[in-house]
């Protein structure tokens, strides 16, 4: 029998533009947890809970993370994250104040902003005067009545997202999930047999993502001995294509027994190999081919996407990604004392090897002095912190381990793999200092039977400066906070201790946007031993590490030869 419920009959956004108009800063509470919840929401997150109730905020709050955006033609602005004291976190910007001034640990209040390009009023902050910096005072009754909610140790936002809550779980920890122990039998069944790049760069007017999908389709199945009549499994995503494995099959001529469409930002392709093993070894499919095709430069970043409503961001302009990413790193050189010399380091390090490989877009050296003095975008992030904009797209092609022994290229075998979400807004980000790579990797490890010390080559999505030393962390090759001193001194360059980004990665060899699949690729290639001048020698193990959205999702593969099983 069908169940009638009621209906909603105002959004939360209504209401929450009503109080907006009123002056005040309303958010919810879930009353089966006590939690404050913001975004406001028709469901509670974690609990299902559909009795959300409103409170108002008294207010007050302290800047939690920081950036100044810099718009070419325009004056700066700041962009913060306001921690406020009933225990929930929002993107806002702080006024009343020189946009560079403004400090973490800065304790503000809210005041709302009317202008007539906007549906309502929207908060902004300016300094509290008066109250002390960085000592948020007890929460005491809000003007919805209720007594205010303490903020967490981690910061506020915890109702927002299940964030990983594991920050100090090493990358290779003991007692495996249930889910781990399930997914161990893969290990080694399954193997990556080819992989190809699309044309590169700056690809020809009117070329498509799907063109540039189908030709690194054909050429990853040239690579391995296959044909296109040899596929039964397409996994396929680009931010350009709403279908695209249907797109794909079409172009090509596939019906496959097996797809996957799945579409977690630059992470996607590490999950796909996840789930093309799985299916493989289900019998669901016996050759997967994963592809990926995007033309962001050729007709400019603004029209790869169709832009998403973000009622509670978009007022305050964010230059996203990069604005998210800055927001995240100040709060890590807040945390952890590290400097923007030390987020250089990587930027150097990878056009070292891009310089080695001949399919690379950067041609010149790089040095610490370029990257502190190129053009700033969000503070600390110049442009050199930020990845490259360019065209491009690549295809590897899996099969089982007793097909790929019979093919032309020796198997990358699939040894682990993980994936983890938590949040989609950089708001919703509990700890912006550790990242769901915890779960990722640890659930890769386990099913791998390995630890970061076994791995020979790592692959890490280098969006920007601030991803590898976060994901160095969070995957066990260093503590948390070290990352930006491990960096240092050659050692992730040609050469060094930890072989990373050997092909120049996403700030210097290529990043149509999705870069996680040219990761694998060069994972494999060096697996393979046919990586040509940035080869490492004896590569037994090369793990590969995607990241989607603002430090979104992780998804985490490690790859082995004959040795390595």
């Amino acid at each position: 029998m069908q169940t009638l419920h009621d209906r909603a009959d105002t959004s939360p956004l209504e209401t929450y533009r009503r109080y907006c108009r009123e002056g005040k800063l309303a958010y919810q509470v879930d009353p089966a947890t006590g939690r404050a919840v913001f975004f406001p929401r028709l469901v509670a997150p974690g609990t299902g809970s559909t009795g959300l109730q409103w409170r108002t905020s008294a207010g007050l709050g302290t800047v939690h993370a920081t950036t100044v955006c810099h718009r070419k033609g325009e004056a700066s602005y700041n962009l913060a994250l306001v921690d406020m004291d009933e225990g929930f976190r929002l993107l806002s910007r702080v006024e009343g104040i020189a946009p560079e001034s403004v400090a973490i640990g800065l304790r503000v209040r809210v005041t709302m902003r009317d202008e007539a390009e906007q549906e309502a009023p929207y908060p902004v902050f300016v300094p509290a005067e008066g109250d002390a910096a960085g000592q948020p005072p007890s929460a005491g009754p809000t003007a919805g009545g209720q007594a205010g909610l303490p903020v967490s140790s981690a910061g506020a936002g915890s109702a927002c997202a299940a964030a990983p809550s594991s920050a100090s779980v090493p990358a290779a920890a003991s007692g495996p999930a249930p889910a781990i122990r399930r997914g161990a039998g893969l290990r080694g069944r399954i193997a990556v047999v080819g992989t190809a790049e699309s044309d590169l760069g700056e690809v020809a007017p009117g070329i498509t993502p799907v063109d540039l999908m189908a030709q690194a389709a054909c050429r990853a199945l040239d690579d391995c001995g296959l044909s296109l009549r040899d596929v039964d499994g397409v996994f396929a995503a680009t931010g350009q294509v709403r279908l695209s494995t249907l797109a794909l099959c079409q172009y090509l001529g596939i019906h496959p027994r097996y797809s996957d469409a799945t579409v977690i930002g630059g992470s996607s392709f590490m999950a796909h190999v996840l789930h093309a093993a799985a299916a493989i070894e289900a019998g669901l499919c016996e050759v997967a081919l994963v592809a990926y095709g995007s033309t962001q430069r050729t007709i400019g970043r603004s029209r790869v996407r169709a832009a998403e409503p973000e009622p509670y961001e978009s007022p305050y302009r964010p230059i996203l990604p990069a604005a998210a990413y800055a927001l995240a790193t100040s709060r890590y050189f807040r945390e952890f004392g590290a400097t923007r010399e030390q987020l250089a380091e990587v930027a150097v390090a990878a056009r070292q090897w891009a310089l080695l490989n001949p399919a690379a877009w950067e041609k010149e050296p790089l040095t610490v002095e370029q990257v502190l003095g190129a053009r700033m975008v969000c503070d600390p992030l110049t442009v050199r912190d930020c990845c490259l904009v360019t065209d491009g797209g690549g295809a590897i092609v899996l099969t089982s381990a007793e097909r790929a022994r019979s093919l032309k290229r020796p198997p990358a075998y699939v040894l682990g793999a993980g994936e983890a979400l938590s949040h989609q807004n950089i708001a919703c980000m509990e700890n912006l200092t550790t990242t769901a790579a915890v779960e990722s990797g640890r659930r890769a490890y386990e099913m791998a039977g390995v630890s970061a010390r076994d791995v020979d080559v790592a692959q890490l999505y280098d969006a920007f400066t601030i991803t590898p030393i976060l994901f160095l962390e969070d995957l066990g090759f260093c503590p948390k906070g070290e990352g930006a001193r491990f960096v240092g001194g050659g050692r992730i360059a040609p050469g060094g201790e930890l072989p990373l980004n050997t092909n120049g990665g996403g700030l210097s060899y290529c990043h149509p946007g999705m870069y996680g699949l040219l990761a694998l690729i060069e994972a494999v290639r060096q697996v393979q031993g046919v990586a040509g001048k940035r080869q490492v020698a004896k590569c037994d193990v090369a793990l590969a590490h995607g990241n989607g959205g603002v430090l979104s999702s992780q998804s985490t593969v490690i790859l082995g030869g004959e040795a390595a099983l």
